[in-house]
């Protein structure tokens, strides 16, 4: 009897153990990758560079990326931003109300996971639409949210 009641105690014990670390990880929002077929119309957002990288990629697959949609709902003005993570930084956008398409490489596409993605500039009410979407209003120039990267797919 007492055998049966520690290995259901340490049963229970292991279920909430599992419980709690899996909620310990933050809840990021997650940014999605460009599908094969959308790679073409991403690559003029990239630098001249990164260009260059992704249009050397005959199979279209060993240089993911990774898309956001960013506008400025309510200020038709908007803004001029640049975006960062840990491994590139984006060449300037104007944003305004009417949203639009960037890629970004993605800073770890073996593994996936967490990695920063900053906004730099002076869009107001400026909107990213991750998943789910951010509010990133550059506040003295620059703001920052964790977001989380898909590992890559494999190669076809």
């Amino acid at each position: 009897m007492l055998a049966i009641l520690l290995a259901g105690t340490a049963m229970i014990g292991a279920i909430v153990g599992w419980f709690v670390a899996t909620r310990a990880e933050p809840d990021a929002p997650v940014i999605e990758l460009v599908p094969q077929e959308q790679v073409a119309d991403a690559i003029p957002t990239l630098t001249p560079v990164s260009q260059r990288v992704a249009q050397s990629d005959t199979r279209q697959c060993r240089y993911p990326m990774a898309f956001i949609t960013v506008s400025t709902p309510g200020n038709p003005a908007g803004g001029t931003v640049t975006f960062r993570t840990s491994k590139y930084r984006s060449p300037p956008f104007r944003v305004t109300d009417q949203p639009q398409r960037i890629a970004l490489p993605n800073p770890l596409p073996d593994s996936g996971g967490l990695d920063p993605l900053t906004a730099d500039g002076d869009a107001k009410g400026l909107l990213v639409s991750l998943y789910p979407t951010a509010r990133m209003e550059p506040i003295n120039g620059s703001t920052t949210v964790t977001v989380r990267w898909h590992a890559r797919p494999p190669c076809k």
